[in-house]
């Protein structure tokens, strides 16, 4: 005869009733809205589209109220069915950019039925979570180093600067691909990459000197443009419109991720700059005929945008209307600051218009704002005035050194709050708090209807 301890017996009963009273269709239901915003999160959104989504899936699988707090690494999900209430947890790893997953789950929440099962709503998630990159490395190798050439135009650099800028760019972005593929701590990745950018430039410059006979006055425009790859510029852009709608718990913490970067890209940089001893003097503009330097100033930011979108992994139709806006909204900045207006204003009025053109592509082609816009500002980024802040700081000019730290942050800033402005006036959902604002056509008509009334 089995002798059974009461002790364990009352135990299994619990737990047989534990399990009897789990919630198991709400967990189901719960961890598809989770792995749909991780997905988003993932691909580097504004915590505002990441729960946009999940508030789309949830309706879906029969939600009837979710509540989430989305950070840069982590989302906390608390969903309620009925009078049941589950709160869980998920992170990510490495932040990352992913353009074209950001489109793909958008159209998935604006397309989605009414009512779906879960293992449905399951499939669809496993769909875009095995759609490839849409472009393979080595040509992304190779648009990244036009990006970066590119960049060097817009830097005042010359054709000397921009042969040397090429294969450093091209190899450095290499490298930085594969160290991101072993996993290596983030940080590191980014200053020895800028390190590794930096010093092949400064090594082709000198072979080109040896073979032309003499050193480059402009040598200093392509030391930043060699490791231009590694800004920040997804997580600094959604940064910025995610403090623009007081969204601190997500927004603060990219602006801490994109300020770290941009602090190893820093060191890298500095460190070669010292060695090499590089003048820290500006750069003198391009010399020519007027018509062709405005050519060449425009095709550098049409393929500055163009390869940085497809860095991105931005479809190829959104990275040609990037590219595009960016000739139309660079134009009058290229303008103003010829005729000697500050560099932060015109970066301003730049940054402000293409915005407002990117939501106008995006309305009429029935593409994505965040993806078009990030590439587009990212043509007036000021390299060359932190690059010369850095070099005075080593060089103990301190004065010097000030003046061109503020104006860098200056041109940061005004860069943001242009592009926050134009989407305060074509978004109503950064215009507005409120959980349904009006849409942009509902706005001008309650602008309008006093004057009709007179």
């Amino acid at each position: 005869m089995q002798i059974c301890d009461p002790d364990q017996e009352s135990t299994f009963d619990e737990h047989e009733d534990e399990d009897a009273l789990e919630p198991t269709h709400l967990i189901r239901r719960s961890d598809v809205v989770l792995r749909a915003g991780i997905m988003m999160l993932v691909a580097g959104t504004s915590g505002l589209r990441v729960r946009e989504v999940m508030q789309a899936v949830a309706r879906t699988v029969g939600i009837g109220r979710i509540t989430a707090q989305v950070t840069f690494t982590d989302i906390v999900l608390t969903v309620q069915r009925r009078t049941i209430f589950r709160t869980q947890v998920a992170e990510i790893n490495a932040p990352g950019v992913n353009a074209h997953r950001i489109a793909m789950m958008q159209r998935l929440a604006h397309g989605l039925p009414r009512r779906a099962g879960v293992s449905e709503v399951d499939a669809m998630l496993d769909e875009i979570e095995r759609t490839p990159r849409l472009y393979p490395a080595w040509g992304l190798v190779l648009l990244v180093a036009l990006a970066c050439g590119s960049v060097t135009v817009l830097s005042n650099g010359s054709w000397r600067e921009v042969l040397a800028v090429l294969p450093a760019s091209a190899i450095a972005y290499r490298l930085h691909r594969t160290f991101t593929g072993w996993q290596l701590n983030h940080l590191a990745v980014v200053m020895m990459s800028a390190a590794t950018a930096t010093g092949l430039y400064v090594g082709f410059t000198d072979l080109l000197d040896l073979a032309l006979g003499g050193p480059s006055p402009r040598m200093a425009a392509g030391l930043v443009c060699a490791a231009i790859f590694l800004i920040p510029g997804f997580p600094l852009v959604t940064a910025g419109l995610d403090l623009t709608r007081i969204d601190l718990l997500t927004g603060i913490p990219r602006l801490m991720y994109a300020a770290l970067v941009l602090l190893a890209m820093a060191i890298g940089v500095w460190g070669v700059a010292t060695l090499s001893g590089v003048s820290p003097a500006a750069v003198p503009p391009l010399a020519g005929h007027p018509v062709v330097v405005r050519v060449a100033l425009l095709a550098a930011s049409f393929f500055a945008v163009f390869g940085w979108a497809t860095m991105f992994n931005s479809p190829w139709r959104m990275a040609l209307a990037s590219g595009v806006v960016a000739i139309i909204g660079n134009t009058p900045r290229l303008l103003m600051l010829e005729n000697g207006v500050k560099p932060h204003v015109a970066t301003f009025v730049g940054c402000f218009l293409m915005g407002l053109l990117c939501a106008v592509a995006a309305r009429m082609f029935s593409m994505e704002k965040i993806i078009m816009t990030v590439p587009t500002v990212l043509v007036s980024i000021p390299g060359s005035a932190a690059l010369r802040t850095l070099i005075y700081f080593d060089q103990a000019d301190v004065v010097q050194a000030m003046q061109n730290g503020v104006s860098t942050v200056l041109v940061v800033i005004a860069m943001v709050a242009g592009l926050s402005g134009a989407r305060m006036l074509t978004d109503p959902e950064w215009a507005f708090t409120r959980a349904d604002p009006p849409t942009t056509w509902q706005m001008v008509g309650r602008v309008l209807r006093p004057h009709r009334r007179a």
